[in-house]
Order: C-alpha cells, then structure tokens, then sequence
C-alpha cells in the first residue's frame, strides 16, 4: 500500500470480489469496489452512511468542519448557503480570471524551458481560486505561499495515515501545526477586514458573509467561514492543478488528440481569448475534460461508515467500519470502461452511453461536490488558452506513476519542456 496505493485498491477490488476486508495494522477497512455497490450508498441510502472517524481526523485538523466533514442538518444548511456563491451565473464572471492568469503564466514559459508541471498548475489554480473566489490580488503573495505550505503539509500528514497521535512531537506533525497556525492568522485577518469594508464584492468570501439561511438557520460565524475559506482554498486549486497536469501529460503521449483540440479552438475562437460562452461550441474540448476526470480522477478515495447496522452487497457491516470507494478504481473497471486505461475522449462524445453508476469524478448524491462547474469551467479554459499556444512534451527516461494523496499525482512530480507556437 505505501508503495502503491492506486494500483493495491485495484487490483483488491479486481480479485477479491465487490466488497473486501483490508487491513492495515490494526486498522480493518472495507474495499467497496463495485460501482453499483458505490451507488447504492451515494444516491440510494445515503442517510444510512456519514463520512468515517478516519475523515474527521486526517481533514478537520487542518480544514476544520467545512462541507468536507460536516452531517446532517449542519451539513445541508452549509451547503444551502454555499450553492448561490457558486451558481452557474456567477462562476461565469470567474472566466475572465481563468484565461487572464492562463495568459500570466504562459508569459513566464520561454521556449525551451523545462517545468515541472504539477507546481506550474499549482501556482496557477491557486492564483484563480485565490482571485476569482476571494479576491486575494496582487498584495496576497503571503497568502498564496502559505495555502500552498498548508496544503503540502496535509499531503504529508495523509500519507503518514495519521496513525500516530497528534500530540506525538514529529516533524509532519510540527509542520502541521505551523501551516495551520499561519492560515488561521491570514484567514481571520481576511474575514475582519471584509466585514469591516462591507458590501457584496461578487467573490465567496463576500457572499459567506451576507449568506442569509433560506430555511432561517443562523448566519455563518468567523469560526464557520474560515472552515469553508480553507476548504474551498485546498479543493478549489488542488484538485483542479491535479487533472490539468494529467490532461498535459495524456496530450503529450497523444498529439493526434492535441492536434484535433487545437484545430477546434482555432476554428470557433481564431486569435480571441476563450469565453465561459464559447465553451457550449467545443465539444472535443469538453469531452477531452471528461476524459481527463474519469482516467485521473483528483478526488480519487473517499469513505463512509454506517450509522446503525445494516447490509453492503449482502455482508454485514456495523458502525464506525471505515468503507472504502474510489473513483479512480471505479473509472478504470473493464467491466463498464471497455481498455480503461486508454485515454479516449470519444468515450464522452454526443450519443455516447456513460454508465452512470461508474462515472463519479466528483462524488454523487447529497454530497456531490458542489465546486463541481466552477472545476470543469476552470481546466476547460486553461486548456483553451494554454494548449494553442504551447506544446508540452515529456522530458525522457521518467517513470510516470500515479501516487495518492490528497489527489492522484504523478509520484516525484512530472517534468516537461515548453515549446512555443
């Protein structure tokens, strides 16, 4: 499992049937590999199922009680008051953004230049969600470097499985401490200084503040704005600078498909910036996307555990037992994704049957990501930017392997060389 997390849950959830026991130490978790079985606890029984103790622990210390790890009623009245701040009118405002930070970085990329592509897409998601969602600007380069300290330090601390107490003096545990202590600092100044200026300034952090409760539940506290401020922060630009690295990766492996991608940016946009409007008029493009998320899905593992007893695919399971899914296994079952592995974006074409159950990228049901249209608008226009404009191609003698973190990234990072078009 340390070496290979992705491909251990895989081959599990392959041969030892739709639902397995795996332990780690003395830790006993469920595998639920069957898409339909996934479904069933997603859509159909929700209400039986919460996110797991092991959630709690591993998230809550570093992003507090946000949409990530919130139940029941406190859950859906958060995320009552978060919907409207990314309502699909709103996330159209946010495209200038996208394409203008695109346009940024591509400026900072001469020929030639070799990057490393998953700290160039780190720097560049953050920089969107840190403008287009709080309206951190020029002035927030503190801010930037200490989201990205605190989200490497939840990386670090994910892959120790928080298996030693807190309180344990190790190094991810001090790193921890530290990043966390920093963001409450510059999040809490953040929020006092939005309250005292007032008014709707059309980001998320404004419309948290003013979020009045439909239902007449209470408005948000400090306390609850800086919860959903970091969630919105960490899976606002990780998960999104995890597909767009992997959409870079799969077109260098495939110039055909890049090819094909240009040429329809070129005919609809010709030299003019991409628009949240144009994005209807390129089908490949958005089928490249979908692709991009069922191969390399971000968000790749997320559990569950029941409330009272009950039955999974006709085994017994009782409370507090962690219940394992993943879309990245899910996405690559041969039974619903016929050569999974490749990557096809026909897959995604007008007429093409997508199985429902086995197609996830961002979770299903009640708690189905609600970031979900601002993440496809995002990789979708960086790519219209971004990929007419350069060619990435893969530095040799790499040895690409995905690793599970928070999200799905290429193990040591991907490097690539830049070249100009």
């Amino acid at each position: 499992m340390n070496r290979d997390m992705p491909g251990f849950l895989r081959h599990a959830a392959r041969t030892a049937g739709p639902v397995c026991r795996v332990r780690m130490g003395p830790l006993s978790m469920v595998l639920a590999g069957d898409p339909k079985l996934v479904h069933e606890m997603l859509v159909d029984r929700p209400q039986e199922f919460a996110k797991s103790w092991r959630t709690a622990r591993l998230i809550s210390g570093h992003v507090g009680d946000g949409l990530l790890t919130r139940e029941g009623a406190e859950h859906r009245r958060h995320r009552r008051l978060m919907l409207p701040t990314l309502h699909t009118q709103r996330i159209a405002r946010y495209g200038d953004i996208m394409v203008g930070e695109s346009h940024r970085l591509l400026e900072s990329w001469p020929d030639g230049r070799r990057i490393e592509v998953v700290e160039e897409m780190t720097q560049l998601t953050l920089r969107i969600v840190g403008t287009s969602l709080f309206t951190v600007d020029d002035d927030g380069d503190e801010m930037f470097a200490a989201v990205h300290d605190f989200v490497n330090s939840l990386n670090a601390y994910l892959l120790s499985f928080g298996l030693l107490p807190t309180w344990v003096p190790t190094r991810t545990h001090r790193w921890r401490k530290a990043s966390v202590a920093r963001m409450d600092r510059l999040s809490y100044d953040l929020i006092r200084l939005r309250r005292e200026r007032g008014g709707d300034g059309g980001d998320l952090l404004s419309m948290l503040i003013q979020a009045r409760d439909p239902e007449g539940g209470p408005a948000l506290t400090d306390t609850e704005i800086r919860d959903e401020l970091l969630t919105m922060f960490f899976a606002g630009h990780e998960t999104s600078a995890t597909a767009l690295t992997w959409a870079f990766y799969e077109l260098a492996r495939q110039p055909e498909i890049a090819e094909r991608l240009r040429a329809e940016v070129a005919e609809v946009l010709g030299e003019r910036p991409a628009t949240m409007a144009d994005l209807p008029r390129l089908p490949y493009l958005g089928q490249v996307v979908k692709e991009t998320l069922r191969r390399w899905p971000p968000g790749w593992l997320f559990d569950r555990t029941p409330v009272a007893e009950t039955q999974l695919g006709g085994y017994t399971v009782k409370p507090g037992q962690v219940i394992f899914f993943s879309p990245y296994v899910i996405h690559t079952d041969p039974a619903y994704w016929p050569e999974p592995d490749e990557f096809r974006p026909e897959r995604f074409a007008a007429g093409a049957e997508i199985p429902r159950e086995a197609y996830l990228p961002f979770g299903d049901g009640p708690r189905i990501c609600v970031g979900n249209r601002f993440a496809e608008a995002e990789i979708a226009l960086v790519l219209a930017t971004m990929v007419p404009r350069v060619s990435l191609s893969l530095d040799p003698g790499q040895t690409v392997q995905p690793q599970g973190q928070a999200t799905i990234r290429p193990k040591g990072g991907l490097r690539m060389t830049v070249r100009r078009r």
